[in-house]
């Protein structure tokens, strides 16, 4: 999914004041400071200028294989409590931490571990069972304000131990719905959980994993692609404003077919898109219900003359594979391949997405 036209999006002088006077007024002096002090020092910065204005820490992103269904996924490494590190897959399409059977031996220091069944439903996993906990948890040497609730699957499938056997051993939902559990980056300090990026990178056949980055606290883009609005939808026990991300209002254009508007997911963990609904069952498929290779896909922001996102439905996953599902009110599920070509930037202050070039 390659950006094919880009319109620059130029911040001036004035709206930068705004934003500026916005995020002080949401973001205390304490938080601020306690933000300075939980930085990593090794951690690299920004480089942007406004790196100068704000904290930000940069997560490094290691790009896997699906097991099993082809395609590619982002993950990184947290710790839970005192663990040591975990590797975890980076989802963007629930909120909460699932951890799988045999993350460790022996209890961690700072974990609580209940006997309260839960279940989560995701769409990278399906719907997960276990146990629930709570715990601080730490990104690249940040830490949490508070104690993060999660879960800790009971039971494991083959698909689970596909993943463990190659050291992989949690999802991360970093969602902004507040579905399920609380997102962890959404109670890290100051603007460090207010705003992140995300860039996944591709592997290739001549080079070892290349690593993309998450990063903490990261400005909005001078210039991107789109800039899509979340609807506002409250906030979580913690009192982080949350976000509807999972009805980003999009418009699309499947081939010939007249443009539609429609609420729209970005999903980080799963590798191909799903477009949903009775409304298009009369689009072209191949025998496996996959859009037809060669359809022409169109995406763009609301009253934008210009798609931002263009792409050529192919085979690929976390590329261009596009399944149609027939059935249900109509929405678009955008996949991972998304955020390989593109720089994803969250903006919960305002309820922001703004999708870039990397270049």
């Amino acid at each position: 999914m390659r950006i094919r036209s880009s319109f620059i999006r130029a911040l001036v002088a004035a709206t930068s004041a705004v934003a500026m006077v916005v995020s002080a007024s949401l973001v205390s002096p304490a938080r601020a400071a306690d933000a300075l002090d939980a930085l990593d020092p090794d951690a690299p910065a920004s480089s942007s200028p406004a790196a100068t204005q704000s904290p930000t820490v940069s997560i490094p992103v290691r790009t896997v294989d699906t097991p099993g269904r082809g395609g590619q996924n982002g993950t990184i490494v947290m710790r839970v409590g005192n663990s040591a590190p975990i590797r975890v897959i980076v989802d963007t399409g629930f909120s909460g931490l699932v951890l799988f059977p045999g993350v460790w031996d022996r209890k961690p220091a700072q974990v609580r571990q209940s006997d309260t069944r839960v279940s989560l439903d995701t769409e990278t996993l399906g719907k997960v069972r276990g146990l629930r906990g709570g715990a601080p948890m730490t990104f690249n040497g940040v830490t949490t304000t508070t104690n993060i609730p999660f879960i800790t699957a009971t039971g494991s499938n083959p698909y689970l131990r596909q993943w463990t056997n190659q050291g992989v051993y949690g999802l991360l939902g970093i969602g902004t719905k507040g579905e399920g559990f609380v997102n962890p980056f959404s109670a890290l300090p100051g603007v460090l959980g207010m705003r992140w990026s995300i860039h996944f990178q591709r592997t290739r056949t001549d080079a070892s994993a290349r690593r993309g980055e998450i990063v903490l606290g990261a400005e909005p883009p001078l210039q991107s692609t789109m800039s899509l609005n979340m609807p506002y939808v409250g906030q979580d026990a913690n009192g982080s404003l949350l976000w509807n991300d999972q009805a980003t209002p999009g418009c699309w254009r499947f081939g010939k077919r007249p443009e539609v508007c429609l609420p729209t997911q970005l999903d980080a963990a799963f590798n191909i898109t799903r477009v949903r609904g009775a409304r298009f069952r009369t689009l072209p498929t191949n025998n496996d219900g996959n859009l037809r290779r060669g359809t022409a896909v169109n995406w763009a922001e609301p009253g934008s003359a210009f798609s931002g996102i263009s792409y050529r439905a192919g085979n690929r996953p976390s590329v261009n594979l596009t399944r149609v599902i027939p059935r249900g009110q109509a929405r678009i599920i955008v996949g991972n391949e998304l955020y390989f070509d593109n720089v994803v930037t969250y903006n919960t202050i305002t309820g922001n997405v703004y999708i870039s070039d990397p270049r």
